[in-house]
């Protein structure tokens, strides 16, 4: 599997879809330096309910067309190789993608919270594990714009997780039933984990948003989602010919 990922690695060399993995966090910390002392708290809320998701739908989209772009993928039915694992290793090449944009990010927001006199009082160490759980709980994301991209894409797919994912993290992130929506995922996690609520302002004591219980239900459900998203789509890739 390595040689799969090395692979495809090096299929994305000097390619813009690696340039995003620096571009991205950076975008979003110039925005959040707008935000003035509310540095922190509007750097990691912008992040997981606009940037990131448009991040990972752009990077998957980027990878897929280039792909498109060499003979529709004949080059890479053509091999004697085994597809499935030829999409199983772009999934894990953008998930590692994804996993050091959030690092930069992380960084990025640490570095300012000291150095750009915010007033926050997030600490380092939430800010460390809301960036875990924001690429744990978002990596279901990737098989899923993966496929859109191959099947319909890169409008379609942006329309579906950018545009789409948008409005059902307002209507389900704060509601009941928040589990069943995987949009809302990061955004309802990072209430307790953050103490930011879904409209970005700070949760006040004893709000029911701020209950901890959720981060292992959530984290838990988007794992077993990412796994069987994974399989489906790997499997669907497998059975793809030369057309």
């Amino acid at each position: 599997m390595f040689n799969y990922i090395k692979a495809e690695h090096l299929k994305c060399k000097r390619s813009f879809a690696k340039k995003m993995v620096i571009i991205a966090p950076l975008v979003m910390l110039m925005l959040a330096i707008v935000s003035g002392r509310y540095f922190v708290e509007n750097g990691y809320n912008w992040w997981y309910t606009m940037i990131f998701p448009g991040f990972i739908t752009l990077i998957t989209a980027l990878l897929n067309q280039k792909e498109e772009n060499k003979l529709h993928y004949r080059t890479v039915f053509a091999l004697p190789v085994s597809l499935r694992k030829v999409w199983i290793s772009k999934v894990l090449l953008i998930a590692g993608y994804v996993a050091t944009a959030s690092l930069i990010h992380l960084v990025g927001i640490i570095i300012g919270k000291y150095c750009y006199n915010s007033t926050s009082v997030i600490t380092v160490s939430q800010m460390i594990v809301a960036t875990l759980i924001l690429v744990v709980v978002s990596l279901w994301q990737i098989p899923l714009c993966l496929f859109l991209s191959k099947k319909f894409g890169l409008m379609v797919t942006i329309l579906i997780n950018v545009g789409g994912g948008i409005v059902l993290d307002l209507c389900a992130a704060s509601r009941s039933f928040w589990w069943v929506c995987s949009y809302s995922w990061g955004t309802r996690l990072m209430c307790p984990v953050l103490g930011i609520l879904p409209n970005g302002l700070l949760a006040q004591h004893g709000d029911a948003l701020l209950n901890p219980e959720v981060i292992l239900l959530g984290i838990i459900i988007s794992v077993i989602f990412f796994v069987l998203l994974l399989t489906v789509t790997a499997n669907w890739f497998s059975r793809q010919e030369v057309k």
